[in-house]
């Protein structure tokens, strides 16, 4: 015969790791491929920044300044490239980020953001919750370094979430 439950026994609950709760975790990104795609989007977007304000100080040189102009031109542009920038990473990958939850990296290694639930993830997630917390601490000097490597050590978890995915509510998926 059981003995029976012990009334003064504390409450007991189960719980299910992200990778079991989701059921798609047979299906998450590799971290290298998650790193290639964030080279990829760094790349184009250092691109994106960097090209203008060099040829800013290039025609700035030409129209009789000095060939110092460059210098000047291209650190007044990287001060305003925190806020400059995100607006340019979303004209460039706000279609894909809002159909298919992938930037131009995440497209080309063939990974997408989804909710932890499998479903898709909205626009409005992803940049609110995904990218702009991230982005706002990241202009702020020391601490914005220190919470970048927090966000990229986060991957190391069985569910492969970065700090910013664990706000977001997301996880990152083969396509």
């Amino acid at each position: 015969m059981a003995d029976p439950p012990n009334p003064y026994a504390p409450p007991t609950a189960t719980v299910a790791d992200l990778g079991d709760h989701a059921g798609t975790y047979t299906r998450l990104a590799e971290r290298g491929t998650r790193l290639g795609a964030f080279i990829i989007d760094g790349l184009l977007m250092l691109l994106l920044l960097l090209a203008p304000a060099m040829l800013a100080g290039m025609v700035l040189g030409g129209l009789g300044g000095t060939a110092d102009a460059t210098i000047p031109s291209i650190f007044v542009w990287v001060e305003v490239h925190p806020i400059v920038g995100l607006l340019i990473f979303f004209a460039v990958n706000g279609y894909w980020l809002h159909t298919r939850g992938q930037s131009v990296g995440k497209r080309l290694l063939g990974i997408r953001i989804v909710r932890s639930s499998g479903e898709r993830a909205t626009l409005s997630r992803i940049i609110f919750a995904r990218y702009l917390p991230t982005h706002a601490v990241g202009i702020i000097p020391v601490i914005g370094m220190l919470y970048a490597l927090i966000d990229i050590l986060f991957i190391f978890r069985d569910s492969r979430q970065c700090l910013h995915d664990t706000i977001a509510d997301t996880i990152v998926v083969k396509d």
